[in-house]
């Protein structure tokens, strides 16, 4: 059993958040303050048994900004299950019962969180006993329903359509029948050395008390523990220092309020035996050492293990009907070497695990299909889009993409606006050309330039728009979208020559949230004016072209270029990129960014619709 689907509405900025789910591993990534951490809250307020009452009484600040509570609203979380077991194997029994407590069909099952105006409350607005424009917060109260939901008529309705008046078929359900659906969190600032100490929350303790340990083994377990006691609080030292404690305490107290004082090795019971457990350490310089002597990166990933194990343990129990891991930032503390192993753990197994990263390692590992992207709109409320669902991808681009989303070109997924471009060359010189002739940061504001190392553009503009991810894109290309390592080859297979994506097919693709501006020529040319020959005249004497250094000064120094000497700067420039290495020359002219004065007016006007 697992959550395939999960709707919120009106809870902080989710003001309408419909999402889809399959089995496994589910990558949530955004920007910070994206509503990543308020879903997974959500999803706590309908399904965690450990969440108190406290925190399920919602405040008016929990209501999406702009609802005015004085009226009837209602905050919504509905989570659909699927995938029952269909037969009546014993071993799934708690699987039937809960089913049996939510179910909506034969396959799906359904428990919502709700935070609505009380029943009293609704019935005196429905009898005109009070006005339904004079609620306060002290109106409204939380429940968990199970089933489908109806109107007042009975018509079923679907969880965008539901009101705050309509109810659930199961009606009310109480948190502790939850049981059975086993959900653990971890946030993204947990203190994993602490929890691996304490009894109540240590996952050593959860997978010790999945063990089947007979009574009378837990006898004998008992017996030697209270040999070894017995035997230690009779040497002589133990003696004398339950004496010294205790002549010191009542001599403290006085003789009404003494009291004897007993010294043991361990609480002579199984369970004070299994509290008493810990774990030591050895390796890499350890032998047998407390988890604290460990690092903060080798404990996150010991205690996510530790999880993991139990939750595969759990599964084979009868008791089960499905669990969920939530993590926040799995990253956390973890070299980046160590976040691809640990991730790639956590696809191999069989539970349900959602977790939100700001991680590209994490995000370049993860299927396409189950990433899930938060943005915010222009109200600051959530937009969440699944790129594989909404992007209107061909099977053929998806596995393109997925191929290709490596832990460079995941920062797409990431960063609040995107440009998109060819090479490197264009990565080191337009953000710093940008800054400085255009006085704009693009770092500062949360725009990264991205290369694809191609010019296979379709692919990604189709990640953006309404339908799918909103977020502003630009790309930045040549004038003839051909690859500069590409040769036109005649043969049997393109007798015409092979034929490349032009600029007029990407400009197909352009929508409210994707644009593309285009030079006539390459880069290297556009952007050889004369305001930067200087640059690039430097760059060359620095490369070992001191004649094309020399010349290019020459031009610099020129109140005017004719035409031709202009096309003749050009020529040079590209011919020494071409030399030394496209990227190598931008990365060496970029050294020289303050002697750069003037930017191609297609880089421009790009940036002014990015920006704005």
């Amino acid at each position: 059993m697992y959550i395939k689907r999960v709707f919120v509405r009106n809870f902080r900025n989710l003001k309408e958040v419909d999402v889809r789910f399959d089995s496994g591993l589910t990558c949530v990534v955004g920007e910070n303050n994206s509503g990543k951490s308020n879903f997974l809250t959500a999803l706590r307020l309908a399904l965690d048994t450990n969440y108190s009452n406290y925190n399920r009484q919602l405040t008016k600040e929990d209501f999406t900004t702009g609802i005015d509570i004085t009226n009837p609203e209602q905050v919504l979380v509905a989570v659909q299950f699927a995938d029952f077991d269909s037969t009546k194997d014993p071993a799934k029994i708690k699987e039937h019962a809960f089913a049996q407590l939510c179910g909506i069909e034969n396959d799906t099952a359904q428990i919502c969180y709700r935070f609505r105006p009380k029943q009293n409350v609704r019935q005196a607005i429905e009898n005109g006993e009070k006005k339904s424009t004079e609620l306060i917060i002290e109106d409204y109260e939380w429940e968990l329903v199970g089933g489908f939901a109806h109107d007042s008529s009975g018509k079923i309705k679907d969880l965008p359509f539901i009101d705050w008046k309509d109810d659930f078929s199961n009606g009310s359900i109480k948190a502790n029948s939850l049981t059975a659906f086993r959900m653990v969190f971890l946030p993204a600032i947990r203190d994993v050395d602490e929890d691996l100490k304490r009894v109540s929350v240590s996952p050593l303790q959860k997978i010790f008390g999945l063990q089947e340990i007979t009574e009378a083994r837990r006898t004998q377990l008992v017996a030697k523990v209270k040999k070894v006691n017995d035997e230690m609080i009779l040497e002589p030292e133990i003696v004398k220092l339950k004496q010294d404690i205790d002549s010191g305490f009542n001599q403290t107290v006085g003789s009404v309020f003494s009291m004897n004082v007993s010294l043991g090795m361990a609480n002579p019971t199984f369970e004070g035996l299994a509290r008493s457990l810990k774990m030591l350490l050895s390796g890499s310089g350890l032998n047998e050492a407390d988890v604290g002597r460990n690092g903060l990166g080798i404990n996150n990933a010991l205690y996510i293990s530790m999880l993991l194990k139990y939750f595969e343990k759990r599964l084979e129990k009868p008791d089960i009907a499905g669990e969920l891991l939530l993590v926040e930032e799995p990253e956390a503390h973890l070299h980046p070497q160590l976040q691809k192993i640990i991730f790639g753990k956590l696809l191999d197994k069989k539970c349900q695990i959602i977790a939100t990263t700001h991680s590209t390692h994490i995000a370049s590992r993860s299927d396409l299909g189950k990433i899930i992207v938060f943005s915010p709109n222009t109200s600051s409320q959530t937009i969440a889009r699944i790129p594989k669902e909404n992007s209107k991808l061909s099977s053929d681009e998806v596995d393109d993409l997925q191929r290709y989303l490596d832990a460079t070109k995941s920062v797409l997924l990431f960063a609040k606006r995107i440009v998109l471009v060819e090479g490197m060359s264009e990565v080191f010189l337009i953000p710093k050309l940008v800054k400085k002739i255009m006085s704009i940061d693009l770092e500062e504001l949360g725009i990264s330039v991205i290369p694809i190392h191609g010019v296979h553009f379709d692919c990604y503009m189709k990640l953006f728009g309404s339908h799918a991810i909103q977020r502003k894109c630009l790309v930045l290309t040549d004038g003839d979208l051909k690859p500069s390592d590409a040769k036109e080859i005649i043969d049997d297979d393109w007798p015409d020559g092979h034929k490349f994506v032009t600029v007029d097919d990407l400009k197909k693709l352009e929508n409210d949230f994707v644009i593309v501006k285009n030079c006539k020529t390459t880069f290297e040319r556009a952007i050889t004016l004369h305001g930067n020959l200087k640059m690039f005249s430097l760059a060359a004497v620095e490369l070992g072209a001191p004649n094309i250094g020399k010349l290019l000064l020459q031009y610099s120094k020129k109140p005017k270029l004719q035409d031709e000497e202009l096309k003749e700067a050009k020529t040079k420039v590209l011919n020494t990129a071409k030399r030394f290495g496209k990227a190598r020359f931008a990365q060496i002219s970029s050294k020289y960014i303050q002697d750069a004065a003037e930017l191609p007016k297609y880089i421009k006007d790009g940036i002014d619709w990015v920006v704005k």
